[in-house]
């Protein structure tokens, strides 16, 4: 009785290999269309690559502090077509239940990590339009969010800035996008104001004068734009006045530095010279495009 049992229990598992043995077969001719249309889409996914990476290299200009952001770009839709190829390939093999599952659970993964890390997507998404728009570049003199200084790197998720004091900070590309910036580095010169206040009884067209002259005699002066010398408001027997200077643009912080002590010690001289005097208020120093 155990005999005849066992051999029940072998012909069973008998009869189901062979029939795996069989749907095996039946599926070679899947399993290598299978095969072909991944490889298809794995060499798509190349070649893909190439193009966009040559169109995203014109856009920015290959400008190399945007190649990161540009690779990303590049993996993330060769990633993409891959996972369209596995897909297909499954569906081939009929394996739809299997495709479906994943589609799901890469959905479900998807939602959960863009409520996890959604400040650090928003700061790659930013990385990604600074470096499509080519906004900023490498050695760009820019202020933002309370910083100044020159771009040393456009990075994945933030932009580092070396300020003027000579230490390396690190914004946030969505703050950089989403908050007013100023660019120092486009219009060619960069602009030293003097302000500063004198006695209203002064000769003030011939220090007006006087003074633009003597600024026409720097090295560093940026020629289309030439010195101007203006008075703005009047207190009491006090007159304010604003020197504006125009000069090449530097985008090393002691050039301009140098070029503003000389625009002082030259007004301070003129001033000597014509016995002017400047009020109690101190003089201030104001950098502007």
């Amino acid at each position: 009785m155990k005999t005849k049992s066992l051999e029940v229990a072998f012909d069973k598992l008998y009869d189901k290999l062979e029939g795996w043995l069989n749907s095996l077969i039946e599926m070679i001719p899947n399993v290598i269309i299978a095969l072909v249309v991944f490889l298809l889409f794995y060499l798509a996914s190349k070649w893909i690559g190439h193009i966009v990476n040559k169109m995203l290299g014109r856009l920015t200009k290959n400008n190399p502090a945007n190649k990161p952001i540009n690779k990303l770009i590049v993996r993330s839709l060769s990633i993409l077509i891959i996972m369209a190829g596995v897909f297909f390939a499954l569906g081939l093999l009929h394996l739809d239940k299997t495709v479906t599952s994943l589609l799901a659970g890469i959905g479900i993964l998807g939602l959960a990590l863009s409520f996890a890390f959604q400040h650090t997507a928003a700061n790659i998404l930013s990385g990604l339009i600074i470096s499509i728009r080519s906004s900023v570049h490498l050695g760009d003199l820019i202020e933002s969010n309370d910083t100044f200084g020159n771009v040393l790197r456009v990075g994945l998720r933030s932009t580092k800035i070396l300020n003027v004091k000579g230490q390396n900070v690190d914004i946030p590309n969505r703050l950089l996008l989403d908050n007013t910036y100023k660019e120092y580095s486009k219009t060619g010169y960069r602009r030293i104001d003097v302000i500063g206040k004198i006695n209203f009884r002064e000769n003030l067209d011939e220090i007006r004068q006087k003074a633009e002259r003597r600024m026409m005699n720097f090295d560093f002066l940026y020629e289309e734009k030439p010195p101007n010398f203006v008075y703005n408001e009047i207190h009491k027997e006090k007159i304010d006045f604003t020197l504006r200077v125009w000069m090449k643009f530097t985008n090393v912080d002691g050039a301009f530095l140098n070029a503003r002590s000389q625009c002082l010690i030259e007004l301070s001289k003129l001033f000597n010279e014509l016995g002017v005097e400047i009020a109690r208020d101190e003089i201030l120093y104001l950098d502007r495009k």
